[in-house]
């Protein structure tokens, strides 16, 4: 905002302009920009060239101050710290033991003792190689019969390519 001569401020944004800080900022990752364009106005021929201007400090440096300060304080909240976290998680378990909801309220117990180092989780992942031969043997004991292993290859076929359509017959004169 500037000053004009009779001591009034005037403002350099625009209702529209406005409007697209506000939606990017309270939209941030949700909205493209392109998108925030849209909604606060601008024709969607023009909007992605519209975003894009708006977002260039050299061409709006008053807008860009404006949405680099609101980003800022945004990410005050949006950053999850270890005790923010806890205490997100305590005060949902607290209201879902009021409400009766006790598996949440476990859950949450769990999540917080996560946090907290109090669990490990380990996953261990084995893979083999299988010669021809054993992979012959695995498919004869997931499938004992011939017709089974048909009927398998069948309802697969049927479910990548749909219905089978029937050849066409041509008329020989």
């Amino acid at each position: 905002m500037t000053k004009n001569e009779r001591g009034k401020y005037i403002s350099k944004i625009t209702p529209k302009q406005q409007k697209f800080i506000d939606l990017y900022t309270s939209k941030y990752g949700e909205l493209s920009a392109t998108e925030c364009a849209i909604r606060a106005g601008y024709e969607r021929s023009s909007a992605h060239t519209r975003a894009q201007e708006l977002l260039d400090w050299r061409k709006n440096p008053d807008i860009t101050g404006i949405i680099d300060q609101r980003m800022t304080a945004n990410k005050d909240v949006w950053l999850a710290d270890k005790v923010k976290h806890l205490a997100n998680l305590t005060r949902i378990q607290q209201e879902a033991r009021i409400k009766g909801q006790y598996g949440v309220a476990a859950r949450c117990e769990e999540l917080k003792g996560k946090v907290q180092g109090f669990y490990i989780e380990r996953n261990m992942t084995i893979t083999k190689e299988l010669t021809g031969e054993e992979l012959n043997q695995k498919m004869k004991d997931m499938f004992p019969s011939r017709e089974d292993y048909e009927q398998m290859h069948k309802a697969m076929a049927l479910e990548l390519f749909g219905e089978e359509e029937e050849p066409k017959k041509v008329d020989k004169e």
